[in-house]
């Protein structure tokens, strides 16, 4: 089977944008305000980590009171929830994305908050932005479903101004996911490791036509051309600490303390992490 290629990538993630609406319950018209709104809050109820207990939306991990008047580029906008949250923060917002589904729901959710970006449709092996054109760089859950992600890495690093600012998330290689869902289940009990690695069945099984995972060493490494003072956290959801079908899951985890569950999924969670400055 030939290996799939970036407009396969494209293919398959117009035709399955990231809603967290798993089995069509969502009862609205996609791009509508109600769907919006219902995408974001299930997006953000499952980000417990990404913020301490109260405060704003992502704020433990995005540097918000730093962007106000700063060119900011997100890699990857999705439905828009993170484009709407750096463009409120006052930064100079470009976004792109590979497919034209998450260019028009990014466009929609900036229109019904009343505010602008940049919204392009682009591939990011390919930035359509000068050199050194951004202050911060912020991509969630992306550059590992390119076809080519040093490619991307390579890009960033170009439009990013020296010093400027790089955060992002790629799945974890070392996680509960990795290891009991894909090597264990698919490659044991299924059998697929009779016919392919570890990183292939995970490659195969995961979202998307190509999902790379990384371990916090391999990571540091693919930005080590380009960045400095690079920094990883390992995070999770918490679904991912109990690894079972969903009706075996929730009964299962009612007998486990929810911290355990939550160091769980700060040592093994499926997201990677990691921070990093453009080189001079």
């Amino acid at each position: 089977m030939p290996s799939p290629t970036q407009a396969d990538v494209r293919r398959w993630w117009t035709d399955n944008p990231m809603t967290y609406d798993w089995r069509g319950e969502i009862p609205h018209e996609p791009g509508s305000p109600e769907h919006l709104a219902e995408v974001e809050r299930r997006f953000l109820a499952e980000a417990w980590f990404a913020q301490p207990r109260g405060a704003p939306a992502f704020s433990g991990l995005i540097p918000f009171a730093d962007l106000d008047g700063k060119d900011v580029l997100e890699i990857g906008c999705g439905t828009g929830v993170h484009a709407r949250l750096l463009a409120a923060a006052g930064a100079r917002v470009a976004a792109v994305d590979l497919t034209p589904t998450a260019v028009d729901l990014t466009k929609r959710r900036l229109e019904l908050a009343g505010l602008a970006a940049d919204v392009r449709e682009a591939d990011a092996e390919s930035l359509p932005f000068a050199d050194a054109s951004f202050d911060f760089v912020w991509s969630w859950g992306v550059v590992h479903h390119s076809e080519h992600t040093e490619r991307v890495l390579a890009e960033i690093a170009r439009v990013l101004r020296p010093g400027g600012r790089l955060a992002l998330m790629v799945y974890h290689r070392s996680s509960i996911t990795f290891w009991f869902n894909y090597v264990l289940y698919r490659g044991v009990v299924h059998g697929g490791l009779l016919r392919e690695s570890p990183d292939e069945l995970a490659n195969r099984w995961s979202d998307g036509v190509i999902a790379r995972h990384y371990t916090r060493r391999g990571l540091s490494d693919a930005l080590a051309p380009w960045f400095a003072d690079v920094e990883t956290k390992v995070m999770g959801q918490i679904g991912e600490a109990i690894p079972l079908p969903a009706r075996l899951r929730r009964p299962v985890a009612r007998l486990v303390p929810l911290p355990l569950q939550r160091a769980a999924v700060r040592r093994y969670g499926w997201f990677l992490f990691a921070t990093a400055a453009r080189r001079p």
